[in-house]
C-alpha cells in the first residue's frame, strides 16, 4: 500500500537551490504558515549525511512550529562547490548561506560533525546566533575526552550500512524495533532523491572530525566564547562520544543544559524523535 505524505513533510518537500558566490548550496524549507518564532532553525548534518538522512520523524515534529532548513554545505549532495577542509570553513559557508536567504538571527541544530559546525559557527557569529543545539555530539579534543570505541569509525566509513551498522552507529544495543523503524522512515522518500557522498569528499570530511576530535582545530579552548543559550541531547550508549564526553562539554559551556537519555545511542533524536522534538521546542521558546 502507496503511503500518503502530507505537503510540509521531509520525505516529499522540494529541494531548493541558491548561489552564494560560485557555489550552488541545496536546501530544502518546512514549517507552518506562520510559525511559533520567526527565527529558523538551520540543521547542520552529520558525517556523510545529506538532506536525505534527517530522520522525516524528527524533522515534521519540529516543523509543526518551528521554520525548518535543511542545509548540505559545499559539495554534499547536489550542492556544487568544493569541500570544506576545517570545521570552521564548514560555519563560514553556513553562515554565507542563511544571509544570502535574507536571515539576520537563526537557530543552529547540529547532528554530531554538524554539532562541531554548530559550535564554530556560534562562536565565531554570536550576532547571527540565538541559540544552539547540539544532538550525538561533543567537545573539541582535551585530555579529559574518553575515545569513541574502537570499531565505531570502521563501520561509519563502509560504502553501505546494514541494518546491524545502523542500530551499532545510532541505536543502542537491544533497540532493534526503533532501528528498523528508523531504517522504514529514511525509505519514504522516492522521488528527487539526493546523491550519496562520494570517497573523496568522504576523506575531506573524515580529516577535518579527526582535527577537530584530537584538539588540533583549537575549539575545546574557546568554548567559553559560546556564550549562547545552548541544549546538549545525549545517549548514554553513544560509541562516537561516550557519555563523559557531554558532561565536558556541558561543563565548558556558560549557559548549558544537558538531555541524556537513557540506553541511547548515537541518534537519540531518530531514536526518540518526538519526545527530542518537544524538548527542543521547550527550549527554543524560553526566554
Amino acid at each position: 500500500m502507496t503511503q500518503s505524505h502530507p505537503a510540509n513533510s521531509a520525505a516529499t518537500v522540494a529541494t531548493r537551490q541558491v548561489n552564494v558566490g560560485d557555489v550552488r548550496y541545496a536546501y530544502r524549507v518546512l514549517g507552518p504558515e506562520v510559525p511559533l518564532d520567526p527565527t529558523p532553525v538551520l540543521f547542520l548534518q552529520r558525517f556523510r549525511g545529506t538532506l536525505d538522512d534527517w530522520d522525516p520523524a524528527f524533522v515534521d515534529e519540529l516543523a509543526k512550529t518551528r521554520t525548518v532548513i535543511l542545509f548540505s554545505d559545499a559539495a554534499i549532495g547536489s550542492s556544487t562547490g568544493t569541500a570544506a577542509t576545517s570545521v570552521d570553513q564548514k560555519a563560514r559557508n553556513a553562515a554565507e548561506f542563511a544571509r544570502a536567504l535574507g536571515h539576520e538571527r537563526i537557530d543552529v541544530l547540529g547532528f554530531s560533525m554538524g554539532g562541531f559546525v554548530s559550535q564554530a559557527i556560534a562562536m565565531a557569529e554570536p550576532a547571527l546566533v540565538r541559540k544552539v543545539v547540539l544532538v550525538g555530539t561533543g567537545p573539541g579534543g582535551n585530555p579529559e575526552n574518553e575515545p569513541p570505541t574502537d570499531i565505531v569509525f570502521q563501520i561509519a566509513t563502509r560504502p553501505s550500512y546494514g541494518f546491524e551498522d545502523v542500530r551499532y552507529l545510532f541505536f543502542a544495543l537491544g533497540r532493534d524495533d526503533e532501528t528498523h523503524a528508523f531504517i522504514e522512515r529514511m525509505a519514504l522518500r522516492t522521488e528527487h532523491r539526493e546523491p550519496p557522498v562520494g570517497p573523496e569528499v568522504i576523506g575531506v570530511m573524515g580529516q577535518l572530525i579527526m582535527d577537530f576530535m584530537n584538539g588540533q582545530s583549537g575549539h575545546f579552548s574557546r568554548l567559553r566564547e559560546l556564550r549562547q543559550p545552548t541544549l546538549i541531547v545525549s545517549g548514554d550508549r553513544d560509541p562516537f562520544f561516550p557519555a563523559k564526553n557531554h558532561w565536558i562539554l556541558y561543563r565548558e559551556l556558560p549557559d548549558a543544559q544537558l538531555a541524556m537519555y537513557p540506553n541511547a545511542g548515537h541518534g537519540p533524536h531518530q531514536q526518540h524523535p518526538q519526545q527530542v522534538a518537544a524538548q527542543i521546542e521547550c527550549f527554543l521558546k524560553s526566554t
